[in-house]
């Protein structure tokens, strides 16, 4: 076993395939050397100084830190500098340094290259048996704040744009499913500029080139321009803190893409609100169904059908709606499920789910 079958063994965490395409991945981004570093470090958001890393990997401080930057430029490690201490952990492969290699929106050889061997491993791990084997999903959704329904308390981890505008650091990004379709000539045509991160992360992405600073009003407008699209608000499923909100489409998303072949709306974690159709206000029209990015809606005989079991309460369909005949309502109390405190306490979360789902092979 060499380094490269290391490091697919790891950043698979037992669940997702070790194909021939994940090997070419990453043999393109990291040499050998790299791979066996990488192999050693913690993964996010468990940092390590760099001054324990050196002497865990028995490696000279220098060198050590510079193959770390390295790797960091490379989008395959967290670097932080907190009160003049460097700290580093391997970033998850998804949502992580995966999708940091088209983020930058290239289209050069290297990108349109990297966009077909992920698209042909999107196929290979995102499978039904490696999706259900993750039963704590690490993203949820975000309803978009103009539809929820007046007199609501609304939590603070609901509301998007509290979310945005609470953080001192905050940049867009290319999105990265959008771009690789784009790459391999199924693009949908929808804004791809509206991925946002945030927090420390946010400053990460920005200084190696993955993202750009942005404003409160230009995170604002991406925002907008997000939900007029159709696309659906989703982040980190934990209460605060959170790194990313992307916004996202069922037909390049490797995330929705999937629930929507295989039937899995748990993947993702639901707003706390569901869809409510007024069948006598309704219309008919239609218009809803092209919104909705998790088939909840279709038409049948020329009458509108709900799936309340593939509504995700993202709250896009109703803005198609001239009639006023959808809206949201909160799910039942026992129906809502609560986002994690911390993305640590997230990541013990899955890490039990996966070794619980290991044993029962």
């Amino acid at each position: 076993m060499d380094a490269y079958d290391k490091l697919m063994e790891i950043v698979t965490m037992s669940v997702l395939p070790q194909t021939d395409n994940l090997r070419e991945i990453l043999t393109i981004i990291v040499n050998e050397e790299e791979a066996e570093l990488l192999c050693k470090l913690s993964q996010q958001p468990f940092q390590e100084p760099l001054e324990r890393i050196a002497s865990k990997v028995k490696m000279e401080v220098g060198e050590c830190e510079a193959m770390l930057e390295t790797l960091a430029d490379k989008g395959m490690v967290f670097a932080r500098n907190k009160d003049g201490k460097k700290k580093y952990a391997r970033l998850p492969m998804f949502p992580g340094w995966a999708e940091l290699q088209l983020m930058k929106g290239g289209y050069d050889q290297k990108s349109k290259k990297m966009a077909e061997l992920f698209h042909a491993y999107q196929h290979e791990g995102f499978s039904e048996k490696s999706l259900r084997m993750i039963n704590e999903p690490v993203m949820r959704t975000i309803v978009v704040g103009k539809e929820v329904p007046a007199g609501q308390t609304v939590q603070p981890y609901e509301n998007v744009r509290e979310l945005i505008l609470s953080k001192k650091q905050k940049g867009l990004t290319t999105c990265f499913c959008r771009h690789e379709k784009e790459l391999i000539g199924e693009g949908c045509g929808r804004p791809k500029d509206v991925c946002m991160t945030l927090g420390p992360f946010a400053d990460y992405l920005i200084e190696r080139g993955y993202a750009k600073r942005a404003t409160d009003e230009e995170m604002l407008d991406a925002l907008d321009r997000a939900e007029e699209a159709g696309l659906v608000h989703i982040c980190d499923n934990i209460a605060e803190k959170i790194n990313f909100v992307c916004n996202c489409c069922g037909c390049c998303c490797g995330i929705l893409s999937s629930v929507n072949d295989y039937d899995i709306p748990g993947v993702v974690a639901n707003s706390d609100y569901i869809v409510k159709h007024d069948e006598d206000a309704c219309s008919n029209c239609g218009d809803c169904v092209e919104r909705c990015q998790l088939r909840a809606l279709k038409m049948e005989d020329d009458e509108l059908a709900v799936d309340l079991k593939r509504c995700i309460g993202c709250g896009s369909c109703m803005r198609a709606c001239e009639y006023d005949a959808l809206s949201l309502e909160r799910r039942p109390d026992d129906d809502i499920v609560k986002p994690h405190n911390t993305y640590m306490e997230m990541g013990v979360a899955v890490a039990q789910s996966i070794a619980k789902a290991n044993r029962g092979k």
